[in-house]
Parts: C-alpha cells; sequence; structure tokens
C-alpha cells in the first residue's frame, strides 16, 4: 500500500509540474523565430503620420492592386467605424473599399507601447465611398499592431466634421 500511494504522490507531483511549466513553455515553443519584435519608432509623430499615409496612399491604388495590397496591409481582426455609424470587417471592407483621390494628413499625436500604436490625425480628402464622391475635413483614429514582420491597421475610425455652435451670452439687464 505505501508504494502505491508513493507512486500517486510521484504522479501527481509530476502532473502538477507538467500544468505548472506547459503555460509557461508554449508561448515560447509557439512564437515564430523569425518574428522579430516591433520596432520604437524613432519620431512618433513623422512615423505614426506615415502609417496613416501608407493607408490612404494604399486607397488611392487601382482597385486590383489596392485589394491586393489591402488584403495584407489590414489586420485580420480588422475593423473601420465611417462617420455615418456604419462599421464593416476586413472582408467587408476589402469588397468595397473607399477610393482616395487626394489627401492631406495634419495635427498628427501618435502613441507606442510595445507592438501597438496609435494614431490620431485630421485628414482632408477627396473620396468616393460606396460610389459618392465627397470632400471632407475630420478627424481620424488608427490603431496599429505589429505581426512580427510588419505593421498592420487594426482598427480605424472616421469621425464626423466638427462643428462649433455658440450662443450668444445673456445681456445684463438695463
Amino acid at each position: 500500500m505505501g508504494s502505491v500511494l508513493s507512486g500517486s504522490r510521484t504522479l501527481i507531483g509530476a502532473a502538477l509540474a507538467l500544468v505548472l511549466i506547459v503555460p509557461v513553455a508554449l508561448p515560447a515553443v509557439a512564437q515564430d523565430p523569425s518574428a522579430v519584435p516591433a520596432p520604437v519608432l524613432a519620431d512618433l509623430q513623422v512615423d505614426g503620420g506615415a502609417l496613416a499615409a501608407q493607408f490612404m496612399d494604399t486607397l488611392g491604388l487601382p482597385e486590383v492592386d489596392k485589394v491586393a495590397r489591402l488584403d495584407h496591409f489590414l489586420a485580420d481582426e480588422f475593423q473601420i467605424v465611417r462617420a455615418d455609424g456604419s462599421r464593416l470587417t476586413k472582408v467587408e471592407y476589402l469588397a468595397k473599399p473607399a477610393d482616395v483621390h487626394e489627401y492631406t494628413i495634419a495635427d498628427v499625436v501618435a502613441t507606442q507601447h510595445e507592438d501597438i500604436v496609435i494614431v490620431s490625425y485630421t485628414l482632408a480628402t477627396t473620396e468616393t465611398i460606396d460610389g459618392v464622391k465627397q470632400t471632407t475635413t475630420a478627424p481620424r483614429l488608427s490603431v496599429f499592431h505589429w505581426d512580427g514582420a510588419d505593421w498592420q491597421l487594426a482598427a480605424h475610425s472616421n469621425f464626423g466634421a466638427l462643428s462649433v455652435t455658440a450662443e450668444p451670452s445673456a445681456a445684463p439687464a438695463a
């Protein structure tokens, strides 16, 4: 009976060690050895603006080239939220991406934490969306993540043009 109990303790101890070690070891084994850690962007505003410009430049390409490049540039989890509130996933967006005719990026603010870069900016653009050509200036927000080889766009949002409503101040009673 003593040897059975001793063997059970050894088996339980080995199982416990396996349960504790495997979750720690698996990520290291599962990582692509050719994957490179995310580069630290030297000038966040310039490099963040360049990432946003890469998206706009891609949207200016002819349709076949645009879709092929977007398929690589957009992360699998990509979502876009447009100013009208419509939302598209990567598959939906690839079916009908916007056509950018011209654009200007300004007021870039970018932050980075490890493999995530978030870029907010003002975009003045002339583009065609769902067959409607429009010229707008509005804030945008793009989220990029490092996939081990390239920056990919994971999320993008278009905000409506800013408007300010001023109310007259109350005049003192006479």
